[in-house]
């Protein structure tokens, strides 16, 4: 626990950046205040206070969010908004009590009103929602604060209020200030609106990519999610740089003919393939104005769309790699804060496809090889062989949750302080170590977020069989699933390294069909972190004797505390044997489904709210 009361940031758990906005929680249940903090982290700065005093203790200038419960011991809600607007903080303020509302809440400066018990949605839609309407007009973000105390007090029979009239007077304060700023008013209605949907749509989303097992289930489903006002039609698009064409891959019902007219030159092109090459190229979202007239001829619908539509195209992404393009028409013009939520829902998407080829190339028994010459001395192992004019060879790589990959590399013949010397000045060197010296090689570890081919393969699902480098001169052996976007991973590739180039490219199977059998026989039963920690612990030298790593040393390879190593590996170690004994008896051992029951209870007694927290392992 920290000083402040809040709970402490678990190893490996993800945060949110340093420029994010902060949002205060306050509430006397301290279950429930946790838990909205581990619902906000990865998005917010979270502070977290156990009572009403201990808020104006955290609440400053800084603050752009306060979560706020009414019924506290030491102070109550409404003191603490009170003092709130006594020093003149410019913050939103969400008050979220199991306390009903009654007309005692006209007065009171609040921005929203939620009735517990909350969710995890209804949480964060209300934090977007207050973030958007800090930017209105002061006149137009006092018409939504009313009109959303109006809305909570709607609810209430009108024989249960306190004050009737004061509701009376409320719903004419509100009518005033629509009247005063009714154009403004409308405008941000339809901004909000459209903010609400597209929340939607990402939950939705989020929820369908747990099932698409295939790029095919994902870019289907994506299409499908979306529908109705503000948006006229979707469709995903890809693009081949080779020959410089643009084709759709998926699209929703209410797409006809995206890409109709579309020529190879692209002085014919019509404003969506060329919207697309944009995004692709930049990496960035892309807009452009279209007619009516185009819009009819590429949208089904009853009746012609009337008035101009906002094309956006998103280039969906993981990383450098572009696997395609998001291209949504919507009516009007398209807002900043909604242009990057589809940005974001596009950034999901590729998120899913790197997933899901990664989870193919480790499932499949068979894979399509590349063979690559690897002479670019941007590489950092490329270019350590041709600096100490030696040897270098990839023995092993992890990637740990922040991106951060490590690589264990074995170098012939060096000074192991010279190369630690020659590395240290990287940027993207997170950290350096010697991990076991032999007569005729050395063996490092190189924590990296760049400077390495290796980095950009790793982080898109790819295996590397070989990497070897001698005097500047290499070759790489790489697997990927037989139905990658070979294109998109050789375009992730050549971007950074353009001296990198195919030589071949072959259809393999396993070299062992039972280890393909066997891991997906452990798929169940190993976590994703249990069978990291276990590589990790492999690569590093860890189960040598003498060791080549220390567990503290693996732990901080992976981002993790030296005792959450300890436990994962033993938990993987466990289920390996296991798995071993029963695949050679057919049977499992005695005991293993109550230790695995046992196992599951302790995992969930440790979280804030097994129902909704997602198992990190």
């Amino acid at each position: 626990m920290s000083a402040d009361g809040a709970p402490d940031d678990p190893a490996g758990e993800p945060t949110a950046s340093a420029d994010a906005p902060v949002v205060l929680v306050v509430d006397d249940d301290r279950d429930l205040a946790d838990t909205c903090e581990y619902w906000l982290r990865e998005d917010y700065e979270v502070r977290v206070a156990y009572g009403g005093d201990a808020a104006l203790d955290l609440i400053d200038e800084g603050v752009d969010i306060v979560l706020l419960d009414r019924r506290m011991p030491d102070r109550s809600g409404d003191e603490v908004l009170a003092e709130i607007d006594a020093r003149g903080l410019d913050c939103r303020v969400a008050m979220m009590t199991a306390v009903e509302p009654d007309t005692d809440i006209v007065e009171m400066p609040f921005d929203e009103y939620l009735v517990k018990p909350v969710d995890q949605a209804s949480v964060r839609d209300t934090i977007e929602e207050l973030l958007v309407r800090s930017e209105f007009d002061d006149r137009v973000r006092e018409y939504f604060a009313l009109a959303s105390t109006e809305a909570v007090l709607d609810d209430r029979d009108s024989g249960e209020l306190g004050d009737p009239d004061a509701l009376d007077e409320l719903t004419a304060r509100v009518r005033e200030l629509r009247d005063e700023r009714e154009s403004e008013i409308r405008t941000r209605e339809r901004q909000l609106s459209r903010i609400r949907q597209i929340n939607g749509f990402l939950r939705e989303i989020d929820r369908s990519l747990v099932d698409a097992t295939t790029r095919e289930d994902i870019v289907r489903t994506v299409c499908n999610s979306f529908g109705g006002s503000p948006y006229d039609g979707v469709w995903i698009a890809r693009y081949n740089t080779v020959v410089d064409t643009v084709a759709c891959e998926a699209s929703a019902d209410s797409v006809e003919s995206p890409l109709e007219g579309v020529d190879v030159n692209r002085e014919h092109w019509t404003p969506p393939a060329d919207v697309v090459r944009g995004a692709i190229e930049t990496r960035a979202v892309r807009t452009a104005a279209v007619s009516p007239a185009h819009a009819a001829s590429v949208l089904e619908a009853p009746e012609p769309p009337d008035g101009d539509r906002t094309l956006v195209a998103a280039p969906i992404r993981y990383r450098d790699t572009v696997y395609g393009v998001l291209v949504v028409y919507v009516r009007g013009d398209v807002t900043d804060e909604e242009e990057s939520m589809l940005e974001e829902i596009a950034e999901r998407v590729g998120h899913g496809i790197n997933a899901a080829e990664s989870k193919q190339l480790l499932q499949g028994d068979a894979a399509i090889e590349l063979e690559f010459d690897h002479d670019d001395t941007r590489d950092l192992l490329v270019d350590l062989s041709l600096e100490f004019e030696t040897a270098v060879r990839l023995d092993g790589t992890t990637l740990t949750d922040e991106g951060v990959v490590s690589c264990y590399v074995a170098i012939e013949t060096v000074d192991p302080s010279a190369v630690l010397s020659a590395v240290a000045p990287l940027d993207v060197l997170v950290n350096a170590r010697t991990v076991a010296e032999e007569d005729e090689e050395t063996l490092f570890e190189f924590r990296l977020t760049g400077a390495s081919v290796v980095v950009t393969l790793v982080e898109l699902g790819a295996t590397i069989e070989s990497l070897t480098a001698d005097n500047g001169v290499g070759t790489m052996v790489v697997h990927v699933p037989p139905k990658a976007d070979l294109r998109a991973l050789t375009d992730a590739v050549q971007s950074s390294y353009p001296d990198v180039s195919v030589v071949a490219k072959r259809e393999v199977e396993d070299a062992v069909q039972s280890t393909a059998s066997f891991r997906r026989q452990l798929e169940e039963k190993l976590t994703a972190r249990q069978q990291e920690v276990i590589e990790a612990a492999l690569a590093s030298g860890y189960f040598e004797w003498p060791r080549g790593s220390t567990a503290e040393e693996v732990a901080d390879s992976l981002g993790i505390a030296a005792p959450t190593f300890h436990e994962h590996l033993r938990s993987g170690e466990r289920k390996l044997i296991e798995a071993f004994v029963s695949e050679s008896s057919g049977t499992e051992p005695s005991g293993t489904e109550s230790a695995r029951t046992e196992s599951r209870r302790a995992e969930s007694s440790r979280r804030p709210d097994a129902g909704d927290r997602v198992d990190d392992e």
